[in-house]
């Protein structure tokens, strides 16, 4: 409040540079902790300190951008008062501005939201004032009559004396001479019961320029003169030189020197004022461009660091995936590797062990049956952990592996295995599909007696489902060697495996890469 009582009390540029700043600073604050009201306030005080000094553009921008914000804020008695304030305040821009109609529809809607009597009054004076500057009389006498049948409601000495002012003046320019003096000396005669000398100096001009419009010089100079005391007592500028302007037209030359005086010294004041202003906004302006390069320089960092953070993430998993990839691959080189070693040493010797034997006759015909079912099994183990040729044709691979396990006894049907655009995989998942297949057969083959056996092989979306059922005598799951390894396969290359079973109904697995 002290820095708003600046604005309306003070004629000192500094002390309106310090109510700028403060309230450009609290206007900060208040966005920082979203106070729509606050801000809106702070707005209102800054338009009209741009108002005082001249920057009326300035002004219109802060008023429109409060008005903004309280449409869209829940309205309110308190939200309907700072309107009406704001509306009012366009509508005195405006009027500066010359732009006529657009005041009057500000003041109307500033009339709309009133709901005391004194406020009305004020808007009826502001409007008449502008249909007077267009030489409307007619429409101004009309309002200002409208306004005096008010005055029951309306007990403001100084509104109702404003407005008595105002339509004295406006029936002078109708020519209604008997009307217009009673209505300005009604004017005067309230406020001389208020003893407010600046309020007095309007009616001895007023009343000075219906005489001087009559031709009564006399009266005329000595309301004049009454208006220049009333000037000098309250010691302003504006009316000293509106006074002592009117004394030099009706030929009184004792104020002529002291006019040109304090004319020069207002022209210097109000350009130096309009300087040091037009200085403090370019001030604000350097110290917000400041703030906003500072502003852009965190945003800066802050993206760097939110790009470094998404490379950082990429690169995580980007190595992580590399290295299931390539513990994948470690995993099929070792059992690579060991079925060679299987085949060719362990397998071999158990097949020149039963060579050399079967040619000794006394062995032990159990013996020898014995070692071939050994080397059965080592074979096998070399089989189902032997290499996966890539170069050919995959489909191929796997047809070739599903027939292997066609037999008298047992029927595989595969359907849709050619609808799969196997190209598009990489070597690792086809890896994983072929050893995880491959343990499936297998273990159908060992333990499930089933003689028919159906893959499904389908393109869902972007995944590929293969499901496997046999007619076996099934089991109660428990996931050992074989099936865990399925499972732990297919979890490397982020695909999943379900397995159903139950005794006599079969074998079911679906799996989805």
């Amino acid at each position: 409040m002290y820095y708003a009582n600046k604005i309306s009390q003070s004629k000192s540029t500094d002390a309106l540079k310090k109510a700028y700043q403060f309230f450009q600073k609290d206007m900060t604050a208040s966005l920082k902790i979203d106070s729509k009201y606050r801000v809106v306030s702070d707005l209102l005080y800054i338009s009209r300190i741009e108002f005082k000094t001249g920057f009326y553009n300035d002004s219109e921008t802060s008023s429109v951008k409060a008005l903004s914000i309280l449409n869209k804020l829940e309205e309110s008695d308190y939200n309907n008062d700072v309107r009406k304030v704001l509306y009012n305040h366009l509508g005195k821009i405006y009027k500066e501005k010359k732009m006529y109609p657009e005041a009057i529809k500000m003041y109307n809607e500033a009339l709309v939201l009133t709901e005391k009597s004194k406020d009305s009054l004020v808007i009826y004076n502001n409007i008449s004032n502008i249909l007077k500057n267009q030489k409307q009389f007619k429409a101004a006498e009309k309002l200002l009559l409208e306004a005096v049948n008010m005055f029951d409601q309306a007990k403001d000495t100084m509104e109702r004396a404003r407005v008595l002012d105002n339509l004295g003046l406006i029936q002078l320019k109708l020519g209604k001479k008997e009307e217009s003096l009673s209505y300005l000396k009604s004017a005067l005669a309230l406020k001389e019961g208020t003893r407010s000398n600046s309020s007095l100096y309007v009616s001895y001009k007023n009343l000075a320029l219906f005489y001087s419009n009559e031709k009564d010089f006399s009266k005329a100079h000595d309301y004049a003169l009454k208006a220049y005391d009333v000037a000098n007592t309250v010691n302003s500028i504006s009316y000293k030189l509106d006074a002592g302007k009117r004394l030099i037209e009706l030929g009184d030359y004792s104020v002529a020197k002291e006019f040109v005086y304090l004319n020069d010294s207002l022209n210097t004041a109000t350009k130096l004022s309009e300087n040091k202003y037009a200085l403090l906004k370019y001030d604000v302006s350097i110290s917000e461009l400041k703030s906003q390069k500072e502003k852009t320089k965190k945003q800066q960092y802050q993206f760097i660091a939110f790009i470094i953070f998404l490379l950082g993430t990429f690169l995580f998993f980007v190595l992580k995936s590399r290295h299931k990839k390539e513990k994948v691959l470690q995993v099929y080189n070792t059992e690579t590797r060991i079925s060679k070693k299987v085949h060719d040493e362990v397998a071999n010797d158990v097949y020149q062990v039963m060579t050399k034997l079967q040619n000794n006759n006394y062995l032990n015909e159990d013996v020898l049956d014995d070692l071939e079912d050994i080397y059965t099994k080592t074979r096998d183990i070399s089989k189902e952990s032997s290499a996966i040729y890539m170069e050919h044709d995959f489909e191929d691979a796997i047809t070739d592996l599903l027939l292997s396990y066609n037999s008298n006894a047992v029927n595989v049907i595969t359907k849709g295995i050619t609808t799969i655009n196997w190209q598009s995989l990489p070597e690792i998942k086809k890896i994983a599909i072929y050893r995880v297949l491959q343990e499936l057969m297998t273990n159908m083959k060992k333990h499930s007696k089933a003689n028919i056996v159906v893959l499904v092989f389908n393109k869902e979306n972007k995944k590929i489902s293969i499901n496997y059922k046999d007619n076996g005598v099934g089991c109660t799951l428990k996931k050992y060697n074989g099936l865990q390894n399925t499972e732990n396969r297919i979890e490397t290359i982020n695909g999943t495996i379900t397995f159903d079973s139950s005794i006599n109904n079969g074998f079911k697995a679906n799996l989805i890469i």
